[in-house]
Parts: structure tokens; sequence; C-alpha cells
């Protein structure tokens, strides 16, 4: 953790730098006014896909840190189709050249997102408690995509001068599945 946060304040610190030594309407993700555009885009989204997680962990996990499939599989019920609609908005958003690659990082993270919940919902549906190992894992890695993207997202907001204003994603606690039914 303190690792993430040492990073986090570095590369705004560079970011910092870099954006006072560049002219005035552009930065190393390019055009400013296309970049704000962007961003103002994309902050809904963010917000949506992170309040679908926190619906996740509150209907779903609790305080005890463990799920069962029936808990689970009601809440991707609800859930899934309002991620699926996020995803339509997230892919009407064209990304500045330079923040390509982060465009599809989080592209990745939702279809990572969806293909659990889908996997665990089928599983659910027959009572195969096998599948549910490859939710998990696919979980994992939309996690491990969070902490590069909060990153950028906060080095973007770093560039724009939204220091206030830094929309993260919700990193999803590590959550155990419970197998019975």
């Amino acid at each position: 953790m303190g690792m993430t946060r040492s990073r986090l304040l570095l590369s705004i610190t560079v970011s910092l730098f870099l954006a006072s030594c560049g002219d005035d309407d552009s930065n190393r993700f390019g055009n400013t006014d296309d970049l704000r555009h962007y961003r103002d885009a994309l902050n809904p989204i963010i917000d949506h896909v992170s309040a679908i997680e926190a619906q996740v962990q509150q209907q779903a996990v609790g305080s005890s840190n463990v799920a069962t499939a029936a808990n689970l599989n009601a809440v991707y019920l609800e859930v899934r189709p309002q991620l699926l609609e996020t995803l339509v908005d997230f892919d009407r958003l064209v990304p500045p050249k330079n923040l390509r690659t982060l465009h599809h990082d989080i592209r990745t993270l939702i279809i990572l997102r969806l293909d659990a919940y889908r996997i665990v919902m089928e599983g659910f549906a027959v009572g195969d408690s096998t599948v549910y190992a490859t939710a998990e894992t696919q979980l994992r890695q939309a996690n491990e995509l969070i902490v590069e993207i909060n990153i950028e997202l906060c080095e973007i907001d770093v560039a724009l001068g939204d220091l206030e204003d830094c929309r993260l994603l919700a990193r999803q606690r590590r959550r155990e599945f419970s197998h019975p039914v």
C-alpha cells in the first residue's frame, strides 16, 4: 500500500513539473481542451462503475468479506445490465490519441467484471461451483488494472489543474466466495 501511495505522489509531482513546463493549450496527454472534454465525459462513467462495485460490496459481501453464491447471483442479476449500459456509454467516447491505452484498460476492466458476473450467474443457475475460481481470477485481474488506471487518472487531473477533483475507480475488496448455494 505504501509503495502505491509513494508511486502516486511521485507521479503527481512529476506531472506538476511537466505541466508547468508546457504551453497553455497542451500537455503530455495532448490538447488540453480535448483532454478536458474526454475527462468530463468519462467522470460519470467512472462514478457509475464505482457505484456498481459499491452496491456489489454492500449487498453481496458485507462486513464478513465472504460472499455466498446466492448473494452474488442476486446482486449480479441486478447490476450486470447497468454495467452493460455503462459499457455502451463508454464505447461512445473517443479518447484523445495519448489516452488510448488508458481507455483500453478501463474497457478491459469493465469487460472482466461483466465476464466474472456472467460466470457466477451461469454457475449458480446450474449449481456448478467449480466456475467460481475463474470468476475470482477475472475480478482479481480487474483489480490489478485499477491501480494503474487511478494513477493515470490523477496525472490527467493534475495536468488539467483539477487537484481537488480526482475521480478514481473504486477498488474491489478481496472477496472470498462461499461455495454453498
